[in-house]
């Protein structure tokens, strides 16, 4: 199944380059992104803050700003 990255939704999987392209794509979004190759960590910030994403998480790009939701049924 093939990605699409400019899509205004997004859906976080195991696959975090894939994440990391996909914001790229939506660089309007948000101010900034580390990632932390040790900890395997990547912090987002943007308008409402900052929010480290996770597999499973939801990101939203479609108002302009990024809105992360986090799944918690996970």
């Amino acid at each position: 199944m093939s990605k699409d990255f400019q899509a205004e939704r997004y859906t976080v999987d195991a696959n975090m380059a894939d994440t990391i392209t996909w914001l790229l794509q939506h660089q309007d979004c948000f101010e900034s992104f580390h990632y932390d190759a040790v900890s395997k960590q990547l912090l987002v910030e943007h308008a409402n803050g900052q929010d480290i994403i996770r597999e499973g998480d939801f990101l939203n790009a479609s108002y302009g700003i990024l809105i992360t939701a986090h799944n918690f049924a996970k």
